[in-house]
């Protein structure tokens, strides 16, 4: 995300990391929208915004953190799991955590396509082993797209919690300016049904075999931790 890990969820076309937002954001209470499947969708107010914060969790057994940030790292697989997502390729790898990358999203007619550059970057907590990832879009990289409104003011968080059970928590946030007025009916939809949608097709797609083994030199997981303490 949002690295369709900058915007995975650039399909949720209107949201803001809630690690990025301002102390007054952060107050603001999130309101939950849906609860269904095991995944909760929850939006609220931003100070001087007038689009909504969106936050979707989930939990999740079986699963390497490993696995799930090679999942939101393999950008062009961006549309086989997040909503609206046409496109989306790594620009520019400026470290092990830390990546430019391009997403385009299909909007729906008349609503003019978006697209947005995206720097991501992740960090690992060393006591939790909590893994994030933190994305804002960037101006002034690439040249915009024809017949696609570059967003400027975008921002999505990616967060990964092992539980003391052993499965792992996973939340996604974002806040996004769209960059014009959309539609009632679309923004509605953008807000709920594509973050819930994207969320399914996420825990759907991480079982895939090809990200089971993943190897990240950033990610460490808590059987290393506790192989390393004995």
């Amino acid at each position: 995300m949002i690295l369709c890990s900058c915007l995975a969820n650039l399909s949720l076309i209107v949201a803001f990391s809630a690690s990025a937002m301002t102390q007054a954001a952060a107050e603001q209470v999130w309101e939950l929208k849906r609860d269904r499947d095991g995944i909760q969708v929850h939006t609220r107010s931003v100070p001087g915004s007038p689009y909504d914060a969106v936050r979707i969790t989930t939990k999740l057994d079986s699963v390497r953190l490993s696995a799930l940030v090679a999942l939101i790292e393999d950008a062009e697989a961006c549309p086989d799991w997040a909503d609206r997502c046409a496109e989306s390729y790594l620009l520019e790898r400026l470290s092990d955590t830390e990546s430019l990358v391009y997403t385009h999203n299909d909007m729906p007619f008349p609503v003019k396509d978006r697209d947005v550059l995206a720097h991501a970057t992740w960090t690992q907590d060393a006591q939790t082993l909590a893994v994030a990832m933190n994305s804002v879009a960037t101006v002034d990289r690439m040249d915009e797209v024809s017949g696609r409104l570059r967003l400027k003011k975008a921002m999505a968080s990616w967060h990964f919690t092992p539980r003391a059970d052993g499965s792992v928590s996973i939340s996604n946030a974002a806040h996004i300016d769209p960059g014009s007025p959309l539609p009632g009916w679309l923004t509605n939809r953008l807000l709920i049904e594509a973050p819930f949608e994207t969320m399914k097709a996420f825990v759907a797609e991480v079982r895939n075999p090809k990200y089971q083994d993943a190897q990240l030199s950033f990610v460490q997981e808590p059987g290393q931790l506790m192989n390393s303490a004995e």
